[in-house]
């Protein structure tokens, strides 16, 4: 054979294995990278979901709980109590039986629930407590004198339950600690009441520790995994490992170390090493201020990685060894071979694409589970006051009427919220011309309730008659949103004159909507981030961090106007600038779909 063609055999054979070998190299870094991305995700969107669904039992808890201390404090009358403290509280505690024994007979994993008297109201001590065990509902009768309980400061963990929530506008948690009456671990969630100024003592569930525990080892991703709940305090709750602990502690570091960046995202994963283990925790934290977390062998989670890579080193192998005995005459099927790679590689980006959608879609869901939670309220609140008029002869047909009304349009309003986030994910809808008063009127109508009970002292002024351009019920959500900041903050705030003002004006071609509150200010520092989802100012668990995030997207991205929240002498004012028209000539949008 000639040596110059011998020569260029080698040449373009040495080409050939060196394009080869970069060729499967950014290849293999490529499909591995894509792979590990996909397992970092599902940790991640895992860990989301176990955290969600006990976000979903923890919140069905928080509301039976504050639906019993509503109860209490609308019915409960001090001066009928005054008169006649023994029969009274007798009485009442019938009452309250009957309320427990219903609520318990709709959920699962409550343990218990329970209304505990303030001693020195009653001057004994003095509980309704009904507990779900085993299918059955049962009544607990506390053996005062056996496990004495301690009323007076300072207060033993057992009592936290007790203390914890007194002087305080909302319900709080309770992380575990063993009672002694029904001999089990358990944690709670309790609501302080007051009525007319008078602690009549704190209404209050239970989850079973055991049940908890049950539930955690059943949240496994990987064969040698584990799970755990963290409270706000940064201590273990419950988990189904026996964990050492000098992990325990490191995994705390990690936590307060990551959340201290305040890069705003309440759910991520870590790589760490533990005693030359390496692992992939992945957390989320919780609407109540608890964290879930879990941990996974790194070895388990990433073996597709290392079982890939060997696949992908064989198969390089025996194309090189192929691509070099073919290397002229089959050049073609190398270069399918290679586009094959990669379409497989577009097709796993289209599918992290879809796990995004699925993420916005969640998001959605939480939205309207921020929207119904007030109308949820209310309807609570209409409802107990008509049990409350049947139960003394006080219902008659006209206000049955009156209360139904109220009902359907609340329940009208949240049908029509479902209808608008789902038009998130759908072109935008026509907008329309609308009268802001009327959105104003809805979004009272849907918190009368809770601002009469509050005794806040609304005042409405409206300067103009014009008409704004967009989407009315929307409107609607975003003034509610304002009003329901601005209730909150003067409760908080503990001013004895609440007052909150609505005022309708024109300015520069737009309908300006100010909403003004004689509460507590906003911290400066927390204005860089209160547009931000799940921001909050208000303490431990009494805000989502949704609501201004929803109404900014309504008023600036989808009607092109503005919405501003500043401080100002006093108070804090939130103010709403809607579009008159939809162009300048004021004719109809013709590119709204």
């Amino acid at each position: 054979m000639d040596k110059s063609l011998v020569k260029a055999i080698c040449i373009i054979t040495a080409f050939s294995m060196t394009a080869a070998l970069i060729i499967g190299s950014i290849a293999t870094l490529r499909s591995t990278a894509i792979l590990a991305a996909e397992i970092d995700e599902k940790i991640v969107a895992t860990t989301e979901k176990y955290a969600n669904d006990f976000s979903a039992e923890f919140n069905h808890m928080e509301g039976l709980t504050n639906s019993l201390a509503s109860y209490v404090r609308t019915t409960f009358d001090v001066e009928a109590f005054e008169n006649d403290r023994e029969g009274y509280i007798d009485a009442y505690k019938e009452e309250l039986a009957q309320l427990i024994k219903n609520d318990l007979s709709s959920i699962k994993s409550t343990h218990s629930l329970y209304v505990t008297f303030n001693p020195e109201l009653t001057n004994r001590d003095e509980e309704v407590w009904y507990s779900a065990m085993d299918g059955e509902i049962k009544a607990i009768a506390a053996d005062f004198k056996k496990n004495k309980r301690d009323f007076t400061l300072p207060y033993d963990k057992e009592m936290e339950y007790f203390f914890k929530p007194q002087g305080k506008d909302h319900g709080v948690w309770v992380s575990s600690y063993y009672d002694k009456d029904i001999d089990k671990e358990v944690f709670s969630y309790s609501d302080a009441i007051y009525v007319d100024g008078l602690f009549v003592g704190v209404a209050g569930a239970d989850i079973n520790a055991e049940y908890m525990l049950k539930v955690i080892k059943e949240m496994s991703l990987y064969k040698g995994g584990a799970s755990a709940l963290i409270d706000e305090n940064y201590e273990f709750i419950v988990h189904n490992d026996d964990d050492s602990a000098a992990e325990e502690e490191q995994i705390i570091s990690l936590l307060k170390a990551e959340y201290e960046k305040n890069d705003g995202s309440d759910a991520g994963y870590i790589i760490y090493n533990f005693m030359g283990t390496g692992k992939i925790m992945g957390y989320c934290k919780m609407q109540n201020g608890w964290i879930f977390i879990t941990t996974q062998p790194a070895d388990v989670v990433y073996k597709p990685i290392g079982s890939l890579r060997s696949t992908m080193i064989i198969l390089g192998v025996v194309l090189l060894f192929v691509f070099i005995a073919f290397l002229i005459a089959f050049s073609k099927p190398m270069i399918k071979k290679t586009s094959a790679l990669e379409e497989e590689n577009r097709r796993k980006e289209i599918i992290i694409i879809y796990q995004s959608r699925q993420a916005k879609i969640g998001e959605m869901v939480g939205n309207i589970t921020h929207q119904w939670k007030q109308p949820l309220n209310t309807i609570n609140l209409i409802l107990g006051n008509l049990l409350d008029s049947y139960r003394y002869g006080d219902l008659d047909e006209k206000r049955l009427e009156k209360s139904v009304n109220k009902v359907e349009n609340i329940v009208e309003k949240m049908s029509e919220t479902i209808t608008d986030f789902s038009g998130f994910l759908k072109p935008a809808k026509e907008k329309v011309y609308f009268d802001v008063r009327d959105c104003i009127k809805s979004a009272i109508a849907l918190m009368e309730e809770s601002i009469n009970v509050k005794r806040i002292k609304l005042e409405i002024s409206c300067d103009t008659e014009k008409k704004a351009y967009g989407y009315d019920n929307e409107t609607t959500h975003v003034i509610f949103n304002l009003l329901n900041n601005a209730r909150d903050a003067v409760v908080e705030s503990g001013v004895a004159d609440r007052r909150i003002s609505i005022d309708v004006s024109e300015e520069d071609e737009m309908i300006r909507v100010d909403v003004t509150n004689n509460g507590r200010q906003i911290p400066e520092e927390a204005f860089e981030h209160i547009y931000e989802p799940y921001f909050t100012t208000r303490d431990d668990t009494g805000g989502t961090g949704l609501g201004l995030y929803i109404s900014k997207q309504i008023i600036e991205d989808r009607m092109g106007g503005k919405l501003q929240v500043q401080n100002i002498d006093g108070g804090v004012r939130s103010t709403v600038l809607i579009p008159e028209t939809g162009q300048e000539d004021g004719k109809e949008d013709k590119n709204e779909c």
